[in-house]
């Protein structure tokens, strides 16, 4: 069953665009034609080490679509999203089994969800999402360059069928 469940998830992932790294990008949805041209990000859920990035990352993103980021009182509020999924499988080890360390690999699902709202109405003007499979070792650590490289390329292609306020 849980083989299925991982299988089914992979298979959903590979229905998605592929960028840089691995990282995958569900369409962007336009929910209004409300036209707003400043925005702030309101974080939720991410990650201590890695909310400065993707919040840095989405905004250049966005403002490459011609919209200003702002501190506060937006025309509109970025909802940024962390949601995991974990997929580790436990795994018995025998007597023979020497490690250094007694860790086991971590696989999970980091999810990203974004949705832009109206600051006046609250009203959803487009949502969308990055995803990206990880399997983490012990002794693993997060390189954070590479990772903000890819989370840019990954915030352009989202953001590519949002309305550019540039033309």
């Amino acid at each position: 069953m849980i083989r299925n469940f991982v299988l089914w998830s992979l298979l959903l992932l590979s229905g998605c665009a592929t960028s840089y790294l691995g990282i995958s990008v569900s369409p962007g949805q336009q929910a209004s034609a409300v036209k707003v041209t400043t925005f702030e990000v309101q974080p939720d859920k991410l990650p201590a080490f890695l909310g400065p990035i993707l919040v840095s990352n989405f905004s250049v993103a966005l403002a490459e679509r011609g919209l200003q980021p702002v501190a506060s009182d937006g025309d509109a509020v970025v909802f940024l999203r962390y949601v995991q999924e974990d997929l580790t499988i436990e795994q018995d080890h025998d007597a023979f089994d020497e490690r250094i360390d007694q860790g086991s690999d971590t696989r999970f699902v980091a999810k990203v969800e974004v949705e832009i709202n109206a600051a006046s109405t609250g009203e959803r003007i487009w949502a969308g999402s990055i995803q990206r499979l990880h399997t983490i070792r012990p002794g693993d650590y997060m390189h954070t360059g590479n990772a903000s490289v890819a989370l840019l390329e990954a915030f352009r292609d989202l953001l590519s069928d949002y309305p550019d306020q540039n033309l």
